[in-house]
């Protein structure tokens, strides 16, 4: 039985602190808590990872309209926002991002999520097949292509790197050249926009799926997974908990931060949007009235907070400095932190089968 009350408990957020709200460690305060976590943090996120992939459309269009030198900083510049958008989401791999088993959504995304394989010779090599080829680029295409071939990684290489036979690694991701391409071959362009297409509709899927329709039960995500009603079977704080843990426990076991983004070196970046996300979840938004390291304060696990809470900093540390070492160092503690400190300060039993390695 979760137990322990704190009056006049000062619950912190990400946005600051709210005073007078008073909070007992309950499976009812849990319930709300949760239920702000999913309104404030993982809704938000989706939508946000839905607009900038709507950006980054409207960027290759206009850059295909007429490409240019501005037309191709701002198609660059757009994915370095889709991608920080989509790494403030991906801890939150549950609901409609993986609501089935063998195609799951969000693999069509992010390849390198999958199995930790840099897929970037092969991408390269089918999309300078398909600019000197004659494959029909339509939309139903692009759809139906296995997930190697399109998501974040796909369009990276086809934002940032020049393709034609002779291309080396010296000039591969000179501007100038990769315009010079676009300028010549309207298929670079197709395969542009149709990559971009396809991913849309995959961020449309999911935030669809979080508030109007999780897999044509006529019900949102939100209320299903609110009500107990989750995909997996799992309790609700269960299946988002061990969301978290599995990418922590993906982010040093495959190196991520060494490994995802090298072409546009923005991958530092992406784990500072990971983290917030991360602290977010447990220390809530300016708009929280509850929270979890709340919850845990107020049932006497004050210490719980402190250890979670520092090794945060420290990683946020670690990014600014861009020590690989130290922050993969500081992602296994987290997600140690997932396995023990965080079910035990909440004083519950989470009965997770933890993974350990993606």
């Amino acid at each position: 039985m979760l137990a322990a009350t704190a009056a006049g408990l000062l619950l912190s957020g990400c946005g600051g602190e709210r005073a007078n709200d008073e909070a007992a460690l309950s499976a009812g305060s849990v319930d709300l808590a949760l239920e702000q976590i999913i309104d404030n943090t993982v809704i938000p996120s989706a939508q946000a990872f839905q607009s900038q992939v709507s950006a980054f459309n409207s960027a290759a269009s206009s850059f295909c309209a007429s490409p240019d030198a501005t037309g191709l900083s701002n198609l660059q510049s757009s994915w370095n926002a889709m991608a920080l958008a989509w790494y403030g989401l991906v801890p939150f791999n549950f609901g409609p991002l993986f609501d089935d088993t063998v195609f799951p959504q969000y693999q069509y995304i992010d390849s390198y999520r999958v199995r930790g394989t840099d897929y970037t010779a092969t991408v390269r090599t089918n999309q300078s097949g398909l600019i000197n080829g004659d494959t029909e680029l339509s939309s139903s295409y692009f759809d139906a292509r296995t997930f190697q071939y399109v998501g974040l990684l796909a369009l990276e290489v086809a934002s940032y790197e020049a393709l034609a036979d002779g291309v080396t690694d010296d000039n591969r991701t000179d501007a100038a050249t990769v315009l010079a391409e676009y300028q010549a071959s309207d298929r670079r362009c197709g395969i542009l926009t149709g990559l971009a297409g396809s991913l849309q509709n995959r961020a449309d899927y999911v935030v669809n799926g979080w508030t109007l329709d999780s897999q044509s039960s006529g019900t949102p995500y939100r209320d299903l997974f609110l009500a107990g009603e989750t995909i997996d079977g799992a309790e609700p704080l269960t299946e988002m908990i061990s969301a978290v843990q599995s990418y922590l426990d993906y982010l040093q076991q495959r190196n991520t931060v060494a490994n995802v983004a090298q072409i546009a070196g923005t991958s530092w970046a992406q784990m500072s949007a990971s983290i917030a996300s991360i602290e977010a979840t447990l220390a809530g938004t300016e708009n929280s009235t509850i929270t979890l390291f709340g919850l845990m304060t107020a049932g006497g696990n004050s210490a719980d907070v402190d250890t979670v809470q520092a090794n945060i900093d420290a990683a946020r540390v670690a990014i600014a400095s861009e020590n690989t070492t130290d922050f993969n160092s500081l992602a296994a503690e987290l997600d140690g932190n997932f396995k023990r400190e965080i079910p035990d300060g909440l004083d519950v039993s989470l009965g997770i089968n933890f993974s350990d390695g993606d």
